[in-house]
């Protein structure tokens, strides 16, 4: 078998390496839906309890402008809600959750956010390779699980099954500019997205979840959120997003992809643990150098005197300008 740096689950590989696999009927049948369509849906799969939990503590806590929130909160989301309800940290955390996602990667989850959202986000389609990204490529999902009944009326999720298979989008493909990018430029991106979306003619599926599924998601796949269309209603859910062990992790949007300058999630902590995430490239530790306040860029391997150098140089010239 060729070696390659994919997940299992996303490897052009992956008939081949499915068949040595001992894993159970059920869990082949989940590996094969999620490579053929880029997601999988588990039916009722968070205990009643839990859920009823994390909405309570959404509306009375995350939600409550009278409680102050040190993470990201507007009137639709609160990031990283764990830090402050325990029941939002065991969904995040949830072992059957994690073994599944262990399994489905060949390495080892861990959440390390989480996003809560009391409407419907109406976002346009995108992919999470654009906020999310690791070395090596592929190494994180989103999971979104339902915390109440959805419907058309309150702006349910929908995705464009089989979309992961596209290339990871970012903005070295819309700007003209090799000047790094900004959150500015997101609806470019946006609009590209959706340009990508009629040239693919690509098929559009709605999830009507029942409070308690869980929807798992490829990094790459084209998601987003359904108009409302009963003003005033709600759409209480929690997203929570993975990546796994052994990786370095980046955020595309913030980053120069024209010249490589990548901007690191060095402080990454995990959810289960508390702890802070050793990144690496399958185990193997690289040097790089900081090239403004929020870039790096990778030295060569081995650190070798003539690349440290080379990066060295370009980094005073850059400082000179």
């Amino acid at each position: 078998m060729i070696q390659s740096n994919f997940p299992w689950v996303e490897s052009p590989f992956f008939d081949q390496i499915i068949k040595g696999k001992n894993i159970s009927e059920e869990q082949k049948k989940l590996a094969t839906d999620y490579n053929r369509d880029g997601f999988v849906v588990l039916s009722n799969f968070l205990p009643s309890e839990l859920v009823d939990r994390v909405r309570k503590d959404a509306e009375e806590i995350g939600f409550n402008k009278d409680y102050p929130i040190k993470t990201y909160r507007d009137e639709q989301r609160v990031q990283d809600f764990w830090k402050v309800s325990q029941a939002s940290k065991e969904l995040a955390a949830y072992k059957p959750l994690l073994d599944i996602l262990t399994m489905l990667y060949g390495r080892e989850s861990f959440p390390f956010q989480t996003l809560n959202f009391s409407v419907g986000s109406q976002q346009r389609a995108h992919s999470d390779t654009i906020h999310f990204s690791s070395l090596p490529a592929k190494f994180m999902c989103g999971v979104w699980v339902a915390l109440e009944d959805i419907t058309d009326e309150n702006g349910p999720l929908f995705y464009h099954p089989g979309s992961q298979r596209l290339p990871e989008y970012n903005f070295s493909q819309i700007k003209e500019s090799a000047k790094s990018t900004s959150y500015e430029d997101y609806k470019d991106y946006e609009d590209f997205m959706e340009e990508i979306v009629k040239v693919n003619n690509l098929e559009k599926k709605v999830f009507h979840a029942k409070k308690g599924d869980a929807l798992i998601w490829s990094s790459n796949i084209l998601h987003g959120g359904m108009p409302v269309l009963k003003e005033g209603s709600s759409r209480w859910s929690q997203v929570t997003h993975y990546f796994f062990k052994d990786c370095y992790y980046y955020t595309p949007m913030l980053s120069n992809m024209v010249t490589d300058e990548l901007n690191l999630r060095n402080n990454l902590v995990n959810i289960v643990t508390g702890e802070k995430v050793k990144p690496s490239y399958n185990g193997e530790k690289l040097s790089y150098l900081k090239t403004n306040k929020t870039q790096y860029i990778f030295n060569n391997p081995g650190n070798q005197p003539q690349g440290t150098l080379s990066l060295l140089l370009r980094n005073l010239f850059r400082k000179t300008k």
